[in-house]
């Protein structure tokens, strides 16, 4: 019996184990570390955790509908565990982005064997800005999804036997419940998966195959159209597509409109332009191809990816893009090692993630450098960093590359430190207005004032759910409470309980016939980056307390009508 090689698999183990255990609680205190007080606020969608509790701790004649709520919901969100707390409504998102760090670890690992690279691509994972940022708020499940794609990849570049492959289709098919994005993803990644299936299926049955291929192409594409209510006329699906945008056809219209001025000429068939050449050229088709387009390159941007990272301030800190600058180089060598070295099956796993994963961001009109909808691309990107990191060594002389290791490491704990200091000491006055900041506050004002009645000028949606959350209104009242819509005039008042209206009234004379009608003792006037005023009612209202954002400007001030 070999003991020498007994001894050194039991030291591989140990290794192995060290590294995971490290990089996993790097990634639990990152990301449970003031997790529910550094982040200003409880933003709308956070604040529906509400229901999710009620759901969660609440009984069900349904047997079905009682397991879906225990288990599904209850691994969603851990407030039956925290309570309705930021801790609560956070701590799921945290949990799943930490166990992150490890399935990245296996990922990488099944694909380079060495792991060194496995090890730098798991601390990645826990240190850098994109998994950091969607683990720290209530994205619980955009963080499974990035978690559930990483073990697909894993378990397909594993897979040998048809039987296998068939399993590595099973975090997708879950992966489909938690977030809508999947369903435009996943059967890109099922054909490929379908394609290695057909390699091992003796040629008698490739027929099947191929037609259980188009079948599967037809149901993915029926369920599609269900899921985004393509065939509707309403529904979120539809609303966010680009071709639904009335501002995607302004440009168009407004060079059409200047063309009109131009004399025919061969470029438009010695024709006036509108005849023709405006028809061919400046169409709603050429326009909503040019938003995608556009849409789609911003995810593969530097500016994005290094620099700036989301717009939207609840997904990035501003500061810096999704990784840190020093990794450019990086994940540019990487890719370039990757695509040199990497065998077919697993080349194309990549590209069919890398190059179909930013097209449920691209077709929205809110898209460009939407982080939630594209992020099953970054654990590759991931990859490519850490393959560059280990492999940029070899481009190094020997004697120099402990200094060159000391400094690449300098380098990320700067990097990660600077990160970390502006997220806790920057980031929480700058993402105020993201978090949708004073409603916590306003609801702690109308119960410490007998929770008298409140009408609250907001455009958009309404945030009963704030209210509901931090005052722990007793389930049955919440549902015993049916929403009523009042309009006046031009006007629409919703009231979402017997003590709480939300409206932007659209003239003063329809607000006066609401306040002698229903007579709410306060009003309140949110900062005006929510609210763009079609009427000024501030001479119609005394002040009497103003909620204030960190940084000390006007964020809701709280009135009484005169």
């Amino acid at each position: 019996m070999n003991f020498g090689l007994i001894r050194q698999m039991k030291k591989t183990k140990i290794a192995t184990l060290a590294i995971l255990t490290v990089t996993l609680l790097i990634g639990l205190f990152f990301r449970f570390y003031r997790l529910d007080q550094n982040i200003p606020s409880l933003y709308a969608d956070e604040t529906g955790h509400y229901l999710i509790f009620n759901k969660i701790v609440g009984s069900s004649a349904n047997v079905g509908q009682w397991l879906y709520n225990k288990i599904f919901n209850g691994t969603f969100s851990l407030t039956w565990v925290f309570g309705l707390t930021p801790l609560g409504v956070r701590a799921a998102s945290a949990l799943y982005g930490s166990l992150a760090t490890l399935s990245i670890f296996f990922f990488a690992y099944s694909i380079s064997k060495n792991r060194l690279i496995s090890a730098i691509a798991a601390l990645l994972v826990a240190v850098i800005p994109w998994n950091f940022m969607i683990s720290r708020i209530s994205h619980t499940h955009v963080v499974i999804l990035a978690l559930l794609v990483v073990i697909h990849a894993g378990l397909f570049l594993r897979a040998k036997t048809i039987s296998r492959y068939l399993i590595c289709l099973l975090p997708l098919g879950l992966a489909l419940i938690y977030y809508p994005s999947m369903v435009i993803i996943a059967p890109f990644a099922g054909i490929l998966v379908l394609a290695e299936i057909y390699k091992l299926t003796k040629k008698k049955y490739r027929s099947i195959l191929i037609l259980g291929t188009i079948l599967l192409v037809i149901g993915a594409a029926v369920l599609i159209g269900q899921r985004f209510n393509v065939l509707s006329t309403s529904g979120r699906g539809l609303d966010l597509a680009i071709w639904r945008d009335v501002n995607t056809p302004y440009d168009t219209d407004k060079f059409r409109a200047l063309s009109w001025n131009s004399q025919p000429s061969l470029f438009s068939f010695y024709l006036p332009p509108e005849q023709l050449a405006n028809k061919l050229f400046l169409n709603r088709i050429s326009a909503n191809l040019l938003v995608f387009t556009r849409n789609y390159l911003s995810f593969f941007s530097p500016d994005w990816l290094f620099l700036r990272g989301d717009a939207i301030l609840r997904h990035s800190t501003g500061l810096v893009g999704a990784f840190y600058p020093f990794l450019l180089p990086f994940m540019l060598y990487g890719a370039f090692r990757f695509f040199k070295t990497a065998d077919p099956k697993t080349r194309n796993l990549f590209l069919v993630w890398i190059l179909v994963s930013p097209i449920p961001a691209a077709i929205t009109k809110d898209g460009a450098g939407y982080l939630l909808r594209a992020v099953t691309m970054l654990p590759f990107l991931t990859y490519f960093c850490a393959l560059g990191i280990v492999d940029s060594f070899g481009l190094i002389s020997k004697k120099w590359r402990w200094p060159y290791g000391i400094v690449v490491a300098l380098i990320g704990f700067y990097s990660a430190w600077s990160f970390f200091y502006g997220y806790f000491h920057v980031y929480p006055a700058l993402s105020a207005r993201a978090y949708e900041y004073g409603f916590k506050e306003l609801s702690d004002f109308q119960v410490a004032n007998d929770r008298k009645t409140m009408l609250v000028v907001w455009d958009g949606y309404y945030h009963n759910g704030d209210f509901r959350f931090w005052q722990r209104t007793p389930f049955d009242q919440y549902e015993a409470f049916k929403l009523k819509q009042i309009v006046i005039g031009e006007s629409t008042f919703w009231q979402t309980f017997p003590n709480l209206y939300f409206s932007s009234p659209k003239s003063i004379e329809d607000y006066k016939i609401f306040i002698n009608q229903y007579k709410p003792t306060y009003v309140i006037l949110p900062d005006r980056y929510f609210v763009k005023y079609p009427i000024q009612i501030e001479n119609l209202l005394d002040p009497i307390e103003q909620i204030k954002y960190p940084d000390q400007t006007p964020a809701l001030t709280i009135y009484t009508p005169k």
